[in-house]
C-alpha cells in the first residue's frame, strides 16, 4: 500500500481537527456565554459590602444621567466593588446571603457595578452599549464572580430573571440606556430592596418616555411587550389579564412631583373599569448613553 504524501498527510490532519474541535469550541461558547465557566476566586481584600460601591454611586445626577468622566477619573472604589464581587457571590457562600433579599440585592448591584466598569472603559468612543461595534466589546466581556465567569446577559437571564420571580426588576435594573431604567444614586440594600424596588417601578411609570396615553391608545416601553408573560404572571388573573393592570397598579394618584404625568384615574376614564377598551402602542427606546455631559435629546 503506498505511503500518503506527507503534504496530503498533513491536509488530511488539519482537518479532522477542525472539524473535531467545531463541538469543542461551540461548547466552550455556550458554557462561556451562560456563565457556567470556573473562575479563581481570590481571597477578599475586606468584609463584603457595599460602602465603597456607594461612594462611587455619588456620580449618578438626580436625573439618572451620571457624570462618566469623573467616575472614569475616580474609579479606585468602582474597580474595588468588583474585585470584591470575585471572593463572594450567593451561589459561592449562600451563607452569607441567607435571605432572597440579600441575593436579589447582591446580584442587581452586581450587574450594575459590572455594566458601570464596561461603559466607563469604554468611554468615550462608546456612545450606546447597543452600537454594533460594542457588541463583542461590551456584551461579550465576562467577569469572575463568586468563583464563575459571568457575563451581564448570564447574570441578567441565567440569574436575575430565572431565580428570582419578580417583574419589577425589568424596570429597577439599569441597562446603560436613556430608554431603559434610570441608575439611581444609591445601591439597593436588603433591608430596603422591596420599597427601592416599588420605588423604580413608579419611577418607571411616571416617566413619559415609558407610559404616555394620547386618547384611548396608551403608549408603552418595549419593555411590556418583550417581558409581558412575566408582567401577566404578577396578576392575579394571569395570562387572562392585561398588562395595563400592572401599569395602572404602580401610577401615581397625582403629578406633584411631574408635572403633566399620567395618573390612574387618566387610565380609568380612558380605558373604563377593566381597563379594556384601550389599545396598547409601543414606544421607540432611546439607545444613547445616559451622559451627563450629552444633554438628552429633546
Amino acid at each position: 500500500m503506498a505511503t500518503p504524501a506527507p503534504h496530503r498527510h498533513r491536509q488530511w490532519l488539519l482537518l479532522a481537527t477542525l472539524f473535531l474541535g467545531v463541538p469543542v469550541l461551540s461548547a466552550t461558547g455556550v458554557l462561556y456565554a451562560y456563565g457556567l465557566l470556573p473562575a479563581h476566586m481570590p481571597r477578599p481584600e475586606a468584609p463584603f459590602g457595599y460602602a465603597g460601591y456607594a461612594r462611587a454611586l455619588r456620580h449618578v445626577k438626580p436625573d439618572g444621567d451620571v457624570d462618566i468622566s469623573a467616575l472614569g477619573h475616580q474609579r479606585a472604589e468602582l474597580d474595588a466593588f468588583v474585585r470584591s464581587l470575585a471572593s463572594s457571590s450567593p451561589r459561592s457562600h449562600p451563607e452569607r446571603f441567607a435571605q432572597s433579599e440579600d441575593a436579589l440585592a447582591y446580584w442587581l448591584n452586581a450587574y450594575t457595578a459590572l455594566l458601570l466598569q464596561a461603559v466607563v472603559d469604554g468611554y468615550p468612543e462608546l456612545e450606546s452599549v447597543n452600537a454594533p461595534w460594542a457588541g463583542s466589546f461590551f456584551w461579550g466581556r465576562s467577569w469572575p464572580v463568586g468563583g464563575q465567569r459571568l457575563t451581564l446577559w448570564a447574570l441578567e437571564h441565567r440569574i436575575l430573571l430565572r431565580e428570582f420571580a419578580d417583574p419589577r426588576i425589568h424596570l429597577a435594573l439599569f441597562r446603560g440606556t436613556r430608554g431603559g431604567p434610570a441608575l439611581e444614586g444609591v445601591p439597593f440594600e436588603p433591608d430596603f430592596l422591596d420599597a427601592q424596588l416599588n420605588d423604580a417601578t413608579r419611577r418607571f411609570m411616571g416617566d413619559k418616555r415609558h407610559v404616555r396615553m394620547e386618547g384611548t391608545t396608551v403608549h408603552l416601553a418595549q419593555v411590556f411587550k418583550t417581558h409581558q408573560e412575566d408582567f401577566l404572571a404578577a396578576l392575579p388573573e394571569g395570562r387572562r389579564g392585561n398588562v395595563l393592570q400592572f401599569v395602572w397598579a404602580f401610577l401615581p394618584d397625582t403629578c406633584t412631583e411631574r408635572y403633566g404625568c399620567d395618573t390612574r384615574s387618566d387610565l380609568d376614564r380612558a380605558c373604563g373599569p377593566s381597563l379594556d377598551r384601550c389599545q396598547v402602542a409601543y414606544l421607540p427606546e432611546d439607545g444613547t448613553l445616559p451622559d451627563a455631559a450629552v444633554p438628552p435629546p429633546r
